[in-house]
This record gives C-alpha cells, sequence and structure tokens, in this order.
C-alpha cells in the first residue's frame, strides 16, 4: 500500500508539472522572497518603465509585493479535494504564476499588449513598427514580461470599465483602488464596484481575500514604496 501512494504521489508530481511547468521553480522559490526593500531596489527600474499615467511604478511595486513578495517564481500552494479524479486529489489551487500570481485567462489577455513610452500598445502586424514584437514568448516568471503585461492588463481594464462611467472624473486614487481590484477580483466586481461610486460592497470577499483589506494593504505599499523613490 505504502508503495502505491507513493508512485502515485510521484506520479501526481510530474503529471501537475507537465499541466504547469512553473511548479519545477517550488524548491528554490522561497529563497527568492523579498522584502519590500529588496523588491524595490532590484526591480525599481522595470516598474518605472513600464508605468503608466494611471498604473503608477509604486502600484506595480505593491502588488508585486503582496501577490508574490517580490519572488519571480512565486507559485500558488497546493490544495486536497474530494473528488473522483484522482489527478485533482491534491494539485495547485490555480493555475497561478509568479510575482504577479496571474492566471492563464488573465496571460492570454495581458500578452496581447506592451507598453511602448508609458503607453499601451495592442499587438499588431509583425512589421508595425509603432507594435508590440515577439509577444508570443512572453512568460509570467520574466520580471520585466510580468510586470509589462501586468501594467498593460490593468491600465486596459481600468479605461475599459471607466470609459462609459458617469459623474464626477474619478480621482487618480480611485482609478489604481478599481485596478488593484480588477488584479484580485476580476472585470466584473471591479465594474460593480465604479458603478457604486468606488464603493466596496459589505464585506466584499474575492475568493479567500477581503477586498477591502486587499485595497488597505495596496495603498500602505504604495506609501512605502513613494518613500523609498524619495530617498534615491
Amino acid at each position: 500500500m505504502t508503495t502505491a501512494l507513493a508512485i502515485f504521489a510521484a506520479t501526481n508530481l510530474v503529471y501537475q508539472v507537465v499541466r504547469k511547468p512553473a511548479e519545477m521553480f517550488f524548491p528554490v522559490s522561497g529563497v527568492l522572497n523579498k522584502m519590500p526593500s529588496e523588491t524595490w531596489r532590484e526591480y525599481g527600474p522595470l516598474f518605472r518603465e513600464y508605468a503608466t499615467d494611471t498604473i503608477s511604478a509604486e502600484l506595480l511595486a505593491a502588488l508585486a509585493q503582496m501577490e508574490g513578495a517580490g519572488n519571480p517564481v512565486a507559485h500558488t500552494y497546493w490544495r486536497w479535494r474530494l473528488t473522483t479524479d484522482l489527478f485533482s486529489i491534491y494539485r495547485p489551487a490555480s493555475s497561478s504564476v509568479g510575482m504577479y500570481q496571474m492566471t492563464d485567462p488573465t496571460f492570454a489577455e495581458a500578452r496581447r499588449y506592451c507598453i511602448r513610452h508609458h503607453t499601451v500598445v495592442e499587438a499588431g502586424a509583425w512589421n508595425d513598427w509603432r507594435g508590440c514584437w515577439f509577444n508570443g514568448l512572453y512568460t509570467r516568471v520574466v520580471p520585466a514580461h510580468a510586470i509589462q503585461m501586468t501594467s498593460a492588463h490593468l491600465d486596459r481594464g481600468v479605461a475599459a470599465i471607466l470609459h462609459n462611467h458617469g459623474g464626477p472624473a474619478p480621482t487618480i486614487q480611485q482609478k489604481q483602488d478599481l485596478a488593484a481590484l480588477i488584479h484580485l477580483c476580476g472585470a466584473g466586481p471591479a465594474r460593480a464596484y465604479a458603478r457604486r461610486g468606488f464603493q466596496l460592497a459589505p464585506d466584499e470577499q474575492c475568493g479567500d481575500h477581503s477586498a477591502a483589506a486587499y485595497l488597505a494593504q495596496a495603498d500602505v505599499l504604495k506609501r512605502q514604496f513613494q518613500r523609498l523613490t524619495a530617498k534615491e
């Protein structure tokens, strides 16, 4: 019995790694975690390079710190499930990969964009010098790719939600809170948040996270990274 369980555990591990290759980094992943000051020192130039008018370098740094502790190969936890599918009994809780814990669907969408001179550009023809190049080579575990895709995805997401937004023009703080909520919850809950005048629903949750606590933590970290910027 013990031998059979060991064989199944090894087979399951191989299956999950084939399905999600980033799990290969699990043995070394923890040593790449960073404190905020280390994250800024390592990736500050990239955060600044791929910032936009809406998505600031400090917001990009805050999200990277919250989601993956500045670890480019951060992975999600594994979860037990009661199911008849043997390879789903113990597996990664989601398809999230990298310092922004970007899921497969978000990755498929975000890799269509790039940042040129702090402006989002969509992939076009190969000979369009104004467009994006080599998007097919983007990966979530390369910091420059992850930061650029996250910035572009969130900038586009905020713009799409605010396109027909009525009422007073939102502040930059409201736009960045909206971006953080898109990252945590997706476009649907973020759109509802904007319709409510940038107010969260009571006790709003996204997965295992309190939306209010997430936005508050993002704001605290943004201020911390702003102080680090001021010291440079």
